[in-house]
Order: C-alpha cells, then structure tokens, then sequence
C-alpha cells in the first residue's frame, strides 16, 4: 500500500478548486509520461491520457477539482465575502481553515448575531487577519479561490484523512491503473476532468470528444457506518470498493454492473453495492453524451465528504484499483 498512500499524498499536495485546476492537471501530466502513448488537454482544460489498443474505447474518469471558496469582495473591516464552488455545508464551514491559491491563510466564521437556524452561505466571511480592507486588499483580490487547508494524516496502518480525499482518490486509481496496468485489450481513455463541482461539465464535455463504448466514473462515494448517520446508505469502510448500482443522477448500465460484479467475484475482490439517492455525481453526465454511452462506477467509501476531515479506507482503495485493472484486462465490457 506505500505507493498508494504516496499517489494520494503527492496529489492532496495541490490546491484545485473548481476551475482552478491547471497545477494538479501538470502534476498528473508529469506523473503519467512514459506511460501513455498520447497525452493532451482539451478546450475546457480536461486532461485526456491515452494508451493505445485494439479494442474498444473505455474511458476511465475521474475529476480533479474540488469544492472551494470564491473571494466575491472585501468589506470595510477587511473580511473576505464569498460564493461556494459546489456544494460545502454550513457546519462543515463554520471554524474551518482554509488557504487561498496564493498560499494566503484564514479562518471562516460567521456573523455571530445570526442564529445557528437561520445561517446560509452569505453570513458567512473569511478572516485573513487583515487590519482593514485596504490591508486586506493587498493579499486577496475578488476573483481568488480558497480551499480548505490541511494535509493528508494517516490515522492507522489502513486508514487516512485528509480534506478532498474526493476526489484525490479517484485520480490517484487511474494514475495507479496507468502506471502498472498489463496487458490490456481496448483502446484505454485515462481522463481526468474539470469544473465537475459546479455542474458535471467536465465530463459532460469529455465524454463528447472522446465518443466511448463503455465508461468508468472512478471516485468515492458517501459512507453511511457511524453513529447516528441519517443518510440510507450502507457503504463501510474497510469492507471493499464499491460498484455503482445508482445514484441521483444515473442507473449504472446493467452490463456494467454485471460485468464489475462477476469479475470482482470469480477474482475474490471484497466490494459493496453502491447506491445513493442523495447526490449525483459525474457518471450521470457521461452517460449521457451523444446517443448515451453504457456507464458505471468504481469508488472507494468516505466518512465526512465535503469537509476538511474526510477518511478513507486504503484497503478499499487496493480492491477498487485491483478491480479496475482486471476487468480491463480480461475485457470485462463487451
């Protein structure tokens, strides 16, 4: 598991709030070479890696944005006022530390003399530790993006937590795919996407251009196995990758489903059946692009998305990079 916990800590290294995303896509850029045959970056700025084959074409997706912070002005005390990039909640927000893209640090509150049942997203603001706005004016301008500011911590010998594990996980199984991956039998898309936090366009528009036969979303999915979750779910950690039944957005496509299940089982791969009603995710728009393309989803369990605390299971990684590479091998998808 050391080269996986090292793809994702090398990759939680970089900020990339929805479109923001040009550092970690060069990161990933350098991290492929010598292992793809073509390499290029689309009109929206999705990273598209290639390896060539005989077969048919089967994309592999993964989002390399996460849900950030939108600097929109600065008021008369120098606290920074913002817009959400996706979907952050109230709780997850209030007292968090959060770093701007030009490594500017600060804390986010709100106003106190709200209560807590009518709060929403423009009470709240970003202290820099500015003396005024001209202060603050001189390290944040509107415009500059912030995410949460913490790095990756290993919790035991399997499990790590780290804010944006989602979707760091799902770019890091393609890289780990990519990189050691054997003989394999279709024309392979390793596509690592933009802008899908605030509305799915990244892949939207990747799944346009490269016109698969079959797709993968790869990512995480929601965890329900701590005390008191409220969410119907019955993912856990520990207990295997999980294989996209459905979600808000998409009924993965039977043959894929049947064919994820059946290679999991006949290859003794721990896996859990996903589906959620709460949230879509990119699979939705892929599966969708031109007359519809036959999709379905590998993902990793998380407790505590869309916070700064996300955790994560590295034995359910290991399963789901185990799963991805032996269905494209043995051509799963037919």
């Amino acid at each position: 598991m050391i080269e996986i916990l090292k793809i994702i800590e090398t990759l939680s290294d970089f900020k990339s709030p929805s479109g923001f995303e040009r550092g970690l896509a060069q990161k990933i850029t350098e991290a492929a070479a010598g292992f793809a045959d073509e390499v290029y970056t689309d009109t929206l700025g999705n990273l598209i890696v290639r390896k060539k084959g005989r077969g048919k074409r089967l994309m592999l997706s993964a989002h390399m944005d996460t849900a950030g912070f939108l600097a929109t002005h600065i008021d008369d005390y120098g606290f920074v006022r913002f817009g959400l990039l996706g979907d952050i909640g109230l709780d997850a927000m209030q007292n968090a530390n959060v770093v701007f893209i030009n490594d500017v640090r600060g804390v986010v509150s709100c106003d106190e003399k709200v209560e807590k049942k009518d709060r929403n997203p423009e009470i709240f603001y970003i202290d820099i530790g500015a003396y005024d706005k001209e202060h603050a004016l001189n390290m944040i301008k509107p415009g500059d993006a912030a995410v949460f500011d913490g790095k990756l911590r290993v919790l035991n010998e399997n499990r790590i937590c780290a804010p944006y594990l989602e979707n760091r996980i799902g770019c890091a199984l393609l890289l780990y795919t990519l990189r050691n991956i054997g003989k394999y039998n279709y024309d392979l898309y390793f596509v690592f996407t933009v802008l899908d936090e605030t509305g799915l366009r990244g892949s939207k528009t990747a799944a346009y251009s490269v016109k698969p036969d079959f797709a993968l979303s790869i990512g995480v999915t929601l965890a329900g196995d701590t005390p008191g979750h409220k969410s119907a779910v019955d993912m856990k950690l520990g207990k295997g990758c999980a294989i996209k039944v459905m979600d808000k957005s998409i009924v993965a496509h039977p043959d894929i489903v049947k064919a994820l299940t059946s290679t999991a089982e006949e290859n003794s791969i721990a896996y859990q059946s996903d589906i959620v009603t709460s949230y879509g995710t990119p699979a939705g728009a892929i599966h969708l692009a031109r007359g519809g393309i036959k999709t379905g989803g590998i993902g990793v369990p998380i407790r505590y998305r869309h916070t700064p605390c996300e955790i994560a299971d590295l034995r359910d990684f290991a399963d789901a990079a185990r799963l991805i590479s032996l269905a494209t091998e043995q051509a799963a998808f037919i």
